[in-house]
Order: C-alpha cells, then sequence, then structure tokens
C-alpha cells in the first residue's frame, strides 16, 4: 500500500472476532476511509501503517461487528429518551405511584388543556400488581387531557381525554379494527383502550386536532423536535454498540426528518425505514391511491446510512385482528402486486391461526408475483412455533426478525400479572395458566428456526423495552440463553455463541439487503465495530448480560467512547 493510502487506523493485539464465512478471529484489522482494508496478524497488518496513521493497541480486547436491531421505533424511543421536551418517559418506572408523580410534575410546566402523552409503560410486572386506571391519572392531572402508551396499540386514557375520545358507558366495543374498552362492574369505562379501542381514540383525537392519521403514536412534533429526538436516541444506541436499525412504520413526516437528519449529517445510525400506512384506518380505494401516489416510487431509496426498506403490515396485536379477512387478503395482494417488501407483525398473544391466514394469503400471491428471494419477514418471533408453519416460511424465503429482549421483560407481567391483564382483556385469548400463557404469547424457539434453515435476526422492539447502558447486550443474553424475568421458557431452544453474533450481525445486514457492505468485519465494508471489555466468545453466558461497550465505531469514525 502506497504511503499515501496508509490506513487511517490500525487496532491491534486484539480478539477481533470477525462474523465472516467462517466465523474467523483475528489479531488486527486496517481501515481507510471508513473502510475495512486489511485484517489478519498484528505483525502483517501494522506494516501497513503511514506517518499519519493512528495504530491503537487493544491489549488483548475484544472487538466484535457493530451490533443492529432488526425491529425498533427509532423516533418514538427518541422522543422518549428527549424527556421534559417532549413525552413524559415512565419506561423504566416499575410502580403505579412512581408514574403518578412523574405525571404530576409534569402537569406543573404544562398548560392546562394541552396534551399530556408518555412513552410505553415498563413493560414488566408492576410492583402494584395491576395497571393505571383513568381514576387514577384524574388525580394527578385533572386539567388536561393524558394517555399512557401502555404498550403496542394498547393505552390508557383519563376522563379528559376518554370526554374528546366521544367514548363511554354507551360506546360499542369495536369490531374492525377489532379491540376492547374495559369497563369496570358499573359499566364505565376504565381508561384502558385496548387495540382498535385506542385506535377508537386516536381517530377521534387526530379530528379535533386537525392532525393527519398515521399508524402509530397519536401525537406530532415538529421537524426540529424529531431530529433532536433522534439525536437522542442515536447516543443510546451507540453507548449500547448498535450502529443499524430498522425502524417499523414511519409516517411521511417522520421519513422528512430523516432525510433532513442525514443532510445535515446529524444522523449516525444506519436506518432501514420499513413505511407505515395506517391502513387501519383507510378505505381500500384510499389504501391503492396511497401506494400509488406517495408510497410506490419510493422503495430502495437511500444509500448504506439511509434507506426505505420495504412496508410493515400489523395483522394481529396482543390477539387481536387489525383488518377483516378480505381486507387482509386486499392488502397483502396490493402490496405485493407494487413489489413491496413486507415486514409483516404476524401475532402477539394469538395462538396459531394468525400465522395460519397471512401464510396462505402470501402463498396465494407468491403464485402471480413470487416472494422467494425478496426477504419478506415476520416480526417479533411470537406464535410461530408449529414446525408446518415454519416450513411454509421456509419455503417462501421468509425470515424471523426475533425480539428477544421484548420477550425477557413481558414474560414477567404475563405472568405475575395474569388476573389483572385478563379483566382488562390486554390479550384476546384469556389462559387461566399464568406459565402457559407466558410461554405461548412469549416463547421464542430460536433453536428450532435455525435447525429448520430459517434466517434469523435479533432487535428488542425498543421502546416497548428500553436499551439499558449498563447491560448493553441483555438482548443478546436473552437470545443465547432462552432466560427472562419470568424464567427460562422454552428450554433446548439455547443457541451458541457464533449463532448470537450472527443474528444480532450479518443476519440483519441480510434481511436488509446490505450483506454485501455491512455486518461483518470484511475487507472492502463499513468500518461498523464495537470493542468490548470482555471476550464475548469465552466468558461464562451469565456473563454476555453484563458485558460493557468501550468503543463504537460507524463507518470508521469514533461515535461512542466509555467515560466520555
Amino acid at each position: 500500500m502506497a504511503a499515501q493510502f496508509a490506513p487511517d487506523v490500525i487496532f491491534h493485539n486484539g480478539k477481533i472476532v470477525t462474523v465472516d464465512p467462517d466465523f474467523s478471529v483475528q489479531e488486527s484489522v486496517a481501515i481507510y476511509d471508513g473502510k475495512f482494508v486489511a485484517i489478519g496478524s498484528s505483525t502483517d497488518v501494522k506494516e501497513l501503517a503511514g506517518p499519519g496513521t493512528t495504530v491503537v493497541d487493544l491489549e488483548g480486547r475484544c472487538v466484535v461487528p457493530g451490533q443492529y436491531d432488526n425491529h425498533v421505533h427509532f423516533l418514538l424511543a427518541g422522543m422518549d429518551a428527549l424527556g421534559s421536551e417532549a413525552k413524559v418517559d415512565i419506561a423504566t418506572m416499575p410502580s403505579i405511584e412512581d408514574i403518578l408523580t412523574t405525571i404530576a410534575e409534569r402537569t406543573k410546566i404544562t398548560p392546562k388543556g394541552e396534551w399530556i402523552a408518555t412513552s410505553c409503560m415498563y413493560r414488566g410486572a408492576l410492583k402494584e400488581g395491576r395497571f393505571p386506571t383513568r381514576h387514577d391519572l384524574d388525580k394527578v392531572s385533572p386539567d388536561h387531557p393524558v394517555y399512557i402508551f401502555q404498550s403496542g396499540k394498547n393505552i390508557i386514557a383519563n376522563s379528559y381525554a376518554m370526554r374528546l375520545a366521544g367514548i363511554d358507558s354507551s360506546t360499542p366495543q369495536p369490531l374492525e379494527p377489532e379491540g376492547w374498552i374495559a369497563k369496570d362492574d358499573s359499566g364505565e369505562p376504565t381508561g384502558h383502550l385496548i387495540a382498535g379501542a385506542g385506535d377508537l381514540a386516536r381517530k377521534a383525537w387526530w379530528q379535533k386536532t386537525g392532525q393527519p392519521i398515521k399508524m402509530w403514536d397519536f401525537v406530532y412534533f415538529d421537524q426540529q423536535t424529531q431530529i433532536r429526538a433522534i439525536e437522542a436516541q442515536q447516543a443510546i444506541y451507540h453507548a449500547c454498540g448498535v450502529v443499524g436499525v430498522r425502524d417499523m412504520g414511519v409516517s411521511v413526516d417522520e421519513l422528512d426528518s430523516y432525510i433532513e437528519a442525514h443532510r445535515q449529517g446529524r444522523l449516525k445510525i444506519r436506518t432501514d425505514l420499513i413505511l407505515g400506512l395506517p391502513s387501519r384506518y383507510l378505505s381500500q380505494d384510499d389504501i391503492r391511491q396511497s401506494i400509488e401516489r406517495y408510497f410506490g416510487p419510493k422503495q430502495g431509496l437511500g444509500d448504506d446510512m439511509l434507506k426505505i426498506g420495504g412496508i410493515k403490515l400489523v395483522v394481529v396485536n396482543d390477539g387481536w385482528w387489525a383488518f377483516t379477512p378480505e381486507k387482509l387478503r386486499f392488502l397483502i395482494e396490493e402490496f405485493n402486486r407494487y413489489n413491496w417488501n413486507m415486514a409483516i407483525h404476524v401475532n402477539t398473544g394469538g395462538g396459531e391461526e394468525p400465522a395460519e391466514t397471512v401464510l396462505s394469503m402470501l402463498e396465494e400471491g407468491d403464485k402471480t408475483n413470487p416472494i422467494a428471494g425478496r426477504r419478506f419477514s415476520f416480526e417479533h418471533g411470537f406464535g410461530l412455533g408449529k414446525p408446518e408453519h415454519v416450513e411454509r416460511a421456509k419455503a417462501l424465503g421468509i425470515n424471523f426478525g426475533a425480539n428477544p429482549l421484548l420477550a425477557y421483560y413481558a414474560s414477567a407481567r404475563s405472568m405475575r400479572m395474569n388476573e389483572i391483564m385478563t379483566q382488562v382483556r390486554i390479550a384476546k385469548l384469556v389462559e387461566s395458566d399464568p406459565w402457559a400463557r407466558t410461554v405461548r404469547d412469549w416463547g421464542l424457539p430460536l433453536r428450532d428456526w435455525l435447525d429448520a434453515g430459517i434466517l434469523v435476526s435479533g432487535g428488542t422492539d425498543n421502546p416497548a423495552v428500553v436499551y439499558d447502558k449498563q447491560h448493553p447486550f441483555l438482548c443478546q443474553y436473552s437470545a443465547l440463553t432462552g432466560n427472562t424475568l419470568a424464567g427460562q421458557l422454552m428450554p433446548g431452544q439455547e443457541i451458541t455463541r457464533e449463532e448470537m453474533l450472527r443474528m444480532f450481525t450479518i443476519n440483519n445486514a441480510e434481511v436488509r439487503w446490505q450483506e454485501k457492505t455491512l455486518g461483518s468485519i470484511e475487507v472492502g465494508k463499513q468500518a461498523d465495530a464495537v470493542v468490548l471489555d470482555t471476550d464475548i466468545l469465552d466468558c461464562p453466558p451469565e456473563a454476555v448480560k453484563d458485558i460493557q461497550v468501550l468503543q463504537t465505531y460507524v463507518g470508521g469514525e469514533l461515535v461512542y467512547e466509555a467515560g466520555r
């Protein structure tokens, strides 16, 4: 290598876990112009150094490829990370008392009549063994409409917000999308609006505020706030060794904010945008026009830092169907006809029927526009345990996007709050046995999927669950061991260290159509890497959850360093 093209940085005397096809481990790696240009022994790679090369002695430390998260809601998480500037962050508060105290503090700085919205609620079990109700919220916020983004599409609203939604004891249960207005013994709503009931409220609130509908949360923020949210959340990702994500269900205004953040050089997370059409609220004609006019030309647009990778489709959430069979078939046919790659939330908490329905419809669509090779994904992975369904998914070339961190936390809620969850119908299917419910809803048969030849990627569903900077590899740990806060849900489904690392690196890159440029430490690929304080291959399994990130690099740029 000529001197003027000497590496910018050389790392040597380390344990470089490349995650290449041979899963080789090397001593040294060189980076030039944001890419890996040499990998091998310390002696050989150090010879490439020039006068301007920074040479870093790893002192035996372990380096792995940058980690990827297959399923996040990046901007939603960022709004939580902004704190008082945006939403009330209750995501790690394990008690109703803490939640109410925090909301009460926000009322002091919020003009009366203005909305107070929260992050997702803590996904584990609450200390009180129940959820807050509108009566709890009324005590601390009688003069503000308040709603808690409880989980998924479920919300908890106070009386003020319920009045704005026009929901009372006479409101019928929603049928499409399916949902549940939880009520007390006297027939009065408790404030719990499950699935389609939450959609009913959001639609009314959007109409009153004059805002357009979107796939996920109700509240809108201006572009500069959204860009600050991107920066706030990406700092958390970097601290946890995450260099890339797939953002699920992006709206039009969010798409514009990502593009502007990238244009300004402020986006430092490789972001695959999976667009979200708010199909639950739209007629078939509206859906077709939306696909043709806006979404159609955009798939594949972008670069290694930001691109559009497909469209999100939620079928069943906590057992509640988002569409009638007729509308679901129409959506799958139209998305497939326009050649969209689909990221499909097949099911959570709904048994085997959703997988059977979706697979049958995809098999029909495959006859007119083949799906194999297009990298469709089944998101979360919950409810995909039937061997026949796994084989049919494999035949279609569908990959599974597993979310072990979601299982890690949510299993505790299912196990310890089964009775109250049944009362408010957070999951449609009732299960008297808490353990059976927990395994049904949150078990991940990773071993079976991998043995069947399914491409499995790893992620979290953040901010349904949050990244813990003190335990940045907690998701990987749960994937490796199968352990959760409720215990090991499916013994015998443990995976190897190599399989774990592939799930969060090269497999994610393949899902994103970027395995030739990202996902492993190989010559010519983008220099995304993480320096760890622990040998991830040789430490005891329990130690994986305690691994600390020392440095994170994106395209050769140091974006995080512990202690700075």
